[in-house]
């Protein structure tokens, strides 16, 4: 399996495009409120089918672009946390408008698994940064939007934000062992790492 990043949007966010390049199936992490062009290109050109849209949370930099990306890729699977899907319905600040977010293929929970080729997608929830945030695991690979940052964590002083929910968050995230950690801005990292110089993983 390969990842593909791509940093774009209004600040900068961080969107993956997980692939096979022999079967040609990929799932995409988070879509941004502007998609890129390179982003669209890289897809088509490598020929991608891409099963699932895998959502970490409802913040408009993550997911605003939706319907440019159903759009253009109607059979993907868009997947988001039942809480999350719950808060962008009731237009909660900084989530992204509910008029412009279609109806998602699954709404998911803590410990639900998606199948993807030979293997599995694992839903791990990870509230803090928004109720409903969640990581996603794959392989060694551990998708944690805005959860963590190489060195941070995600700030709680939006709507559904806690502090107190995302340092239990983090302590879930640095019992699982050693994940390399793709966040949702900055740049990537592992667990290991950061138990060693995080603050917030002490």
């Amino acid at each position: 399996m390969k990842i593909a990043l791509f940093e774009q949007g209004s600040i900068g966010t961080n969107c993956y495009i997980v692939y096979d390049e022999s079967e040609k199936q990929a799932f995409c992490v988070d879509c941004s409120d502007k998609i890129s062009n390179a982003y669209f290109d890289f897809i088509e050109k490598n020929a991608l089918q891409i099963k699932y849209l895998l959502l970490t949370h409802g913040h408009y930099d993550h997911a605003a672009d939706i319907l440019a990306f159903t759009r253009r890729f109607p059979k993907t699977q868009v997947v988001i946390s039942q809480t999350d899907y719950e808060n962008i319905r009731q237009r909660k600040s900084v989530f992204c408008e509910s008029d412009a977010f279609p109806e998602p293929s699954m709404l998911v929970n803590d410990g639900d698994i998606l199948p993807f080729l030979n293997s599995s997608i694992k839903i791990i929830a990870t509230p803090g940064h928004t109720s409903g945030s969640v990581c996603y695991l794959f392989g060694d690979a551990l998708f944690c939007g805005d959860t963590v940052f190489d060195g941070s964590i995600g700030r709680t002083d939006m709507a559904t934000g806690s502090f107190f929910e995302i340092m239990k968050s983090v302590a879930k995230i640095a019992s699982l062992g050693d994940y390399a950690l793709y966040p949702g801005h900055m740049s990537t990292t592992d667990i290991t790492t950061q138990k060693e110089m995080n603050p917030y993983f002490r």
